[in-house]
């Protein structure tokens, strides 16, 4: 994830698209998020990035319409990698399950090469390693995140942690540390709520957050949960990674996603804004909130958000990561620690070095 302009530096080139008009709720539950702020809905052509759900789910192709449907492109390979890494059944034989996937976009009229399948299964077998490490790039401030918005009361060291982490070495994810501002803001504010929403906003934080025993088979705090948050993340995250390393959509980019806290919360809060040489920073959009509350949020961000790090080799990254690694889990539980140190070692270490072929 690259970040190009601090907060500061951007105020005076966002061009201010409201988030309803960059928005498509349908009826199925699912929405259609263009995610740039300064960039509108067109015409078309729309590359559309799915999240899991909306893989596996595909009953939303319907409520697009002929005239939308006839002028999109479908990329899943973000949902696939996800059904590679946490899916049994697909690594067994992932050819025919990518097949049976996008079988229902063909039959809505949806293009795809003839050798589709194939591509993409050798690719997720050949880059299983390289994949395993991009999608916990972020994991560790999904620990934060998590750390902030369960904080007992009386527990500073969260909060204090996100203060003081722009004094440190480590990786700087301003879009996560961003996100964490949020959640540091909205759980000491739990009644606040997003202009024109009826719930909470802490209430779409804290069940993103929480475990999912009967979705997502989460018992505990341990590496199937923080696989499967950083994956929720990802989507999100994604653009700013994509756009860093040359990726140039087929059409306007929109995401299609069926998680509340991602389309009412984090992509209308926090979202990203598109430089003219294509690289892309997030941002965070004060309309979400009444004044009162907008301003505070601002105020936390200016003072936790740093200024973007030169770029260094992989084993400085690693090195960092290594120390944000042990920053984070500072005066933590064992078994939170424990499954930090797991998931270091078995996702995202060995693929650290390896780049996809």
């Amino acid at each position: 994830m690259h970040i190009q302009k601090t907060v500061r530096e951007m105020e005076a080139q966002i061009e201010d698209i409201p988030y309803q008009s960059r928005v498509k709720v349908l009826s199925s539950g699912f929405t259609l998020i263009w995610p740039f702020r300064n960039l509108p809905k067109g015409r078309g052509p729309y590359e559309l990035f799915l999240d899991n759900n909306a893989l596996v789910h595909t009953s939303w192709l319907k409520d697009l319409g002929s005239e939308f449907r006839n002028k999109i492109i479908v990329s899943p390979t973000l949902a696939l990698a996800e059904q590679w890494l946490s899916n049994q059944r697909f690594q067994s034989n992932p050819k025919e399950r990518v097949k049976d996937f996008v079988a229902p976009f063909i039959k809505a009229g949806i293009k795809f090469p003839s050798n589709y399948a194939s591509i993409q299964a050798e690719s997720l077998a050949k880059n299983e390693t390289a994949w395993r490490t991009q999608w916990m790039l972020t994991y560790l401030y999904v620990v934060l995140l998590y750390r902030i918005t369960k904080a007992r009361a009386g527990d500073t060291i969260p909060n204090d942690l996100l203060a003081h982490l722009k004094y440190q070495d480590v990786p700087m994810f301003n879009g996560c540390i961003m996100l964490c501002c949020l959640a540091s803001y909205l759980s000491s504010n739990q009644s606040a709520h997003l202009v024109g929403d009826d719930k909470a906003a802490y209430s779409y934080l804290n069940s993103f957050i929480s475990l999912h025993g009967k979705a997502k088979g989460e018992s505990e705090f341990d590496e199937n949960y923080l696989r499967n948050r950083a994956g929720d993340l990802s989507i999100w995250c994604m653009a700013g990674a994509l756009y860093h390393n040359g990726f140039r959509p087929a059409g306007e980019p929109v995401i299609v996603t069926q998680d509340k806290a991602l389309s009412r919360l984090i992509f209308r809060c926090l979202p990203g804004y598109m430089y003219p040489n294509g690289q892309m920073a997030f941002s965070f959009d004060e309309r979400t909130f009444e004044p009162l509350h907008a301003t505070a949020i601002e105020e936390h961000i200016r003072a936790t958000v740093s200024g973007i790090r030169q770029p260094v080799g992989r084993d400085e990254q690693l090195r960092r990561m290594d120390t944000l690694r042990t920053y984070v889990t500072q005066a933590a539980d064992a078994q939170l620690v424990a499954a930090v140190d797991q998931t270091w070692e078995r996702w995202l270490k060995p693929g650290f070095h390896e780049s996809f072929q």
